[in-house]
């Protein structure tokens, strides 16, 4: 995907948001410094890796209590 397609995508999903204080979050991001947006964008990564990580241990837990159980 070019430059062009990826920013003709973000365009119309903001458009799509209706919440204001969503609309209001954007506009602080894109009011701030490139720096601190690629923090945030990192930040928000890192957690999400990091919730998909517990999710996997808490399934495996699962599993072993379901395996000894049977």
């Amino acid at each position: 995907m070019d430059s062009l397609q990826l920013k003709n995508k973000i365009i119309q999903r903001i458009i799509e948001i209706d919440d204001l204080n969503l609309l209001k979050s954007i506009q602080f991001v894109f009011n701030t410094s490139d720096k601190n947006i690629s923090k945030f964008l990192t930040f928000a990564n890192e957690k999400l890796q990091n919730e998909d990580t517990n999710e996997t241990e808490n399934f495996t837990e699962y599993i072993k209590e379901w395996v000894k159980n049977m």
